[in-house]
């Protein structure tokens, strides 16, 4: 199988030959398809949960102060969990939907990921103008050759002290210098060892971006085993007249919730014009997705915030966090107010609409007071 390297800033396409990268033949189908840049990168970040569900469901929030832009245009592919890191491999959405259009490749790889994971130290593999660095199963950068030395420099550690040096470009020759004279163990194996590594490594690579919504849907070809003899056909026809109307049936219901979930947005645009906290618009986007999961109850979250939010309008209260627990079908409210009588007043207001208003807490923080609200429908 042949190895294709697409450099992601020049978009010049090459394949691995025995000591390096050749130009690529354009007409030939792409199999496996390495990124050699800096637009691809491994983060990792904080994650008390094991379950690798929920760890993805969590993932894109944790990582959310990392990001150079918003979450959604971000493809984020969870790779694994090492202690109490998890890690993902992070793409531009509109990257690797070029590279899944342009090239169709049955996989992308991450070139950083491939190289050899060296006992008690680093691989360096300078390849196009680009560093990449394997430092354990699941760190791996790509940086400018100009910053390596820095980089390496926060690298080392007694468990860090040798690097496994390739120059797949023979232009750095001063390098191995540098990293020697930061007290590393310079090693320059051959370049075919390292070619062979990342060619091997290519083929149990288990890390493929082109998952989720870019995963490359598979043409099941008809084989003498696979066709289906008359009665296991007429199993099938019977078995698909059974669920058909059902299927349909989901389908308008996903109809029906994509609709709610539009209109539930934009009601939530047009109850908080100009809404910057993140926190409150993160739970809203939650608790939109929850209603997606089956119907929505007339003592929904949706429900419970219009009913709230006519009587909560003065412009001197301001909305802190909005909780909601679908069990009990209550709706918490955190408001900063001026005083007790305002949010006492707020909570008859409510009581007056036919809610069930209890105030929780209220505490003075110095110039005004956070109060919290509970919220539910009668019955």
């Amino acid at each position: 199988m042949k190895l294709h390297l697409l450099n992601d800033q020049s978009q010049s396409l090459q394949q691995f030959d025995g000591q390096g990268v050749v130009p690529a033949d354009s007409a030939e189908p792409i199999s496996c398809l390495v990124i050699n840049g800096t637009r691809c990168q491994v983060l990792g970040a904080q994650m008390p949960v094991k379950q690798a569900r929920q760890i993805i469901k969590a993932l894109p929030f944790a990582l959310e102060e990392q990001l150079a832009n918003e979450i959604d245009n971000n493809h984020i592919h969870y790779i694994g969990r090492e202690g109490a890191l998890a890690y993902a491999l992070v793409i531009e959405r509109d990257v690797i939907s070029h590279i899944s259009t342009q090239y169709n490749p049955d996989s992308v790889q991450y070139l950083p990921l491939l190289l050899p994971q060296i006992e008690q130290g680093v691989c360096v593999c300078i390849l196009n103008d680009v560093a990449n660095i394997r430092i354990s199963k699941f760190e791996a950068m790509s940086v400018s050759p100009d910053i390596l030395s820095h980089v390496l420099e926060n690298l080392k550690t007694e468990a860090h002290g040798i690097v496994e040096f390739y120059d797949l470009d023979n232009a750095h020759s001063l390098l191995p210098l540098e990293i020697e004279n930061l007290g590393f163990e310079v090693q320059q194996p051959d370049p075919s060892q390292l070619i062979k590594a990342i060619q091997g490594a290519s083929v149990s690579y288990q890390w493929n971006l082109l998952s989720g919504e870019f995963a490359k849907k598979k043409v099941v070809t008809s084989t003498k085993q696979s066709k289906l003899k008359t009665p296991l056909m007429i199993a099938a026809a019977l078995l698909a007249t059974v669920f058909f109307a059902q299927l349909i049936q989901m389908k308008q219901y996903q109809q029906m919730s994509a609709l709610v979930s539009d209109a539930s947005k934009s009601f939530y645009e047009a109850l908080f014009p100009g809404e910057s906290v993140r926190s409150i618009r993160r739970q809203f986007k939650d608790k939109l997705d929850e209603a997606g999961g089956g119907p929505v109850s007339s003592a929904g979250f949706v429900s419970l915030l219009a009913s709230v939010t006519t009587d909560i309008n003065p412009s001197n209260v301001e909305w802190d966090a909005v909780r909601f627990t679908r069990s009990k079908n209550e709706l918490e409210i955190n408001l900063i107010v001026e005083n007790i009588a305002q949010l006492d007043t707020i909570k008859q207001q409510l009581s007056a609409n036919g809610l069930v208003v209890d105030i929780t807490s209220a505490t003075n923080t110095g110039k005004r007071i956070k109060g919290v609200l509970k919220v539910s429908k009668n019955g």
